[in-house]
């Protein structure tokens, strides 16, 4: 007799499996015979874990799944569409059939237009270009903090000085649209293709005396969509100067050079041409124009706001690997190339004996006019406050130099001083009109450490590992700044920040083992995300890997961080250890 085995839970649920396996197989395939621009436009309605899902089930998927279009619905709807909500009057018709007008930067939509009605679901024709996949993944790995770290060597070796005491070839860093520039005593001025860690261009500075240091240095990037920069430098001796780089051409021209000052060294400085602004030491402002009204040279070549034209005659100086090379050109006739800036003209000093370092120079462009600012440190009775003083400028009809029309002056809440200090006596606000530096020793007076101010933002760092965050409101007929907002996050000394026009920040501690990004724009308190990178390698100007055999994100008690500086892209830091100076490429792509 045999007897039949009973079945298990196994055995039903493999039955349950197989049939519903020849079920689906006897279901026709619907989304196969459809066309691609149909799949696209069903794909473009699922959530983003839904097309994580799909992705991987055929080729075809995964070349649908990285449409641009798919990824444009989802880059605006979270990263565009939770800022135009905060807009006044958007719930209200500003956007009309899943369409979104926007109005903005580069940097802040993406797409590189300046206005418009965006589809919110499908993409335009005129943007197909656009690797919204690429743009979405950079958001997101900002939102995470997920980044991929390189050190870039600099070659540059030297024995640094304490910490308290600035280092004598202290080098400066400024970055652009991933181009940064650097500038020391020793190596000059050179410019750095951060993508691929080599060097673009480089120029001496000219400096016969050890002793005449760049002090400061800024960027002007009105030219960027050229490939073109503007890069102002000043010196510890109160000189200043202009240069150009040409990102095509690689090379790197020296348009203005300023004689020495007797008001002392030169600790700011801003540049948007044909404004320059500098602040000394002793925090004296310094206004200058390169404006010069339409003259008319020797060949008759008509030469625009103090620029110099070449005729058949002259010599054009292009400053190649510490050399000049002189080069004469008469296709420069026909389209003067502005090399020589003439000597620009002071529009205005000012100078008082109640404002303090640190301070932060701005130069911004209205649709009126231009607004040249300065932020700065004063004491109180009750401790210590920030003040903006705001210079309108706009040319004037009847003289060659522009007139400043307008002079707007704001300062924050008194922040309270450390009991330890002693703030120095109250000063009215009407006698910050003019700046100057208190005669009491800095060391002395309770305060922040760096300010940075990138309009309508201001923030300043603490010595309590804290930052406070204002916003400034600028009108026509007025200036204000808002109560200040306390940031809490770092654990250690903030070495210095950054901050752009969006209310995205930067923060760096000084031994650079914490860097955070903070999102400020439309919150009443900021929250901050902690950079957590990947190792890549380590790179010398050479283009040799240099990975150290340990973890590559290990801080050592003497590395300090002294600068941060970011894009849309990638954070820099600028690095000290054992008597090098390299850079630290945070890379969010």
């Amino acid at each position: 007799m045999t007897y039949k085995r009973k079945r298990t839970e196994n055995d039903i649920a493999s039955r349950s499996t197989i049939t519903k396996r020849s079920r689906h197989t006897e279901l026709p395939d619907l989304l196969s015979p459809l066309p691609n621009e149909l799949l696209i436009r069903i794909l473009t309605f699922l959530p983003l874990p839904d097309l994580l899902n799909i992705a991987p089930l055929s080729r075809r998927f995964y070349d649908l799944f990285s449409d641009s279009q798919i990824w444009k619905r989802l880059y605006y709807e979270r990263f565009v569409l939770p800022r135009a909500l905060r807009i006044p009057g958007f719930r209200n018709g500003s956007a009309r059939e899943g369409k979104l007008h926007y109005s903005s930067r580069k940097a802040v939509w993406a797409d590189g237009r300046k206005g418009g009605w965006v589809d919110m679901h499908v993409g335009n024709f005129e943007d197909r270009s656009r690797d919204w996949k690429k743009q979405y993944k950079l958001r997101h790995n900002w939102s995470k903090g997920k980044c991929a770290v390189e050190e870039l060597q600099l070659g540059q070796e030297q024995e640094l000085s304490p910490p308290e005491t600035s280092s004598p070839h202290k080098i400066l860093v400024k970055i652009s649209e991933g181009i940064a520039i650097t500038a020391d005593v020793a190596t000059g001025l050179r410019a750095w293709d951060l993508k691929t860690k080599y060097l673009l261009a480089q120029i001496s500075l000219g400096q016969a005396d050890s002793e005449i240091v760049p002090s400061c240095i800024t960027i002007d990037d009105q030219g960027i969509q050229d490939q073109i920069l503007e890069i102002a430098i000043g010196f510890s001796d109160g000189s200043f100067g202009v240069w150009k780089l040409d990102i095509q051409q690689r090379r790197i021209l020296r348009r203005y050079r300023h004689e020495k000052s007797t008001n002392g060294e030169l600790i700011g400085v801003a540049f948007s041409y044909p404004y320059l602004l500098t602040a000394t030491k002793s925090v004296l402002i310094s206004l200058y124009t390169f404006y010069r009204p339409p003259s008319t040279d020797r060949s008759g070549i008509q030469v625009p706001d103090g620029e110099t034209a070449l005729d058949s005659g002259s010599e054009t100086m292009q400053d190649t690997d510490d050399e000049h090379i002189l080069k004469t050109s008469k296709s420069k006739i026909r389209n003067p190339e502005p090399v020589i800036l003439r000597a620009p003209y002071l529009l205005t000093s000012l100078k008082s004996h109640t404002s303090r370092a640190p301070l932060a120079l701005s130069i911004r462009k209205t649709a009126a006019s231009t607004v040249a600012s300065i932020a700065y440190t004063f004491s109180t009775l009750q401790g210590w406050s920030l003040g903006i003083q705001d210079l309108h400028l706009r040319p004037s009809k009847s003289k060659s130099t522009p007139d400043i029309t307008a002079t707007r002056l704001a300062y924050s809440l008194p922040v309270r001083s450390s009991p330890t200090h002693m703030p120095s006596p109250p000063t009215s606000p009407a006698r910050h009109i003019n700046l100057s530096s208190s005669s009491q020793d800095e060391e002395e007076l309770d305060g922040p450490i760096n300010l940075c101010y990138t309009h309508p933002y201001l923030l300043a760092t603490l010595p309590d590992n804290t930052l406070i965050l204002y916003l400034c409101t600028s009108t026509a007929t007025s200036l204000s700044i808002s109560r200040g907002i306390r940031l809490w996050g770092h654990t250690s000394g903030i070495s210095d920040a950054e901050i752009t026009a969006r209310g995205k920040a930067v923060s760096v501690s000084c031994r650079g083992e914490e860097i955070r990004v903070w999102e400020l724009e439309g919150k009443a308190h900021g929250k901050s995300i902690e950079i957590r990178p990947t190792s890549k390698s380590t790179v010398d100007v050479e283009g040799i890997d240099k990975t150290p055999s340990n973890d590559f994100a290990a801080v050592e008690w003497d590395d300090r961080r002294n600068w941060v500086g970011f894009d849309d892209e990638m954070v820099i830091v600028l690095k000290e250890s054992k008597g090098r100076e390299s850079l630290m490429v945070y890379d969010f792509t």
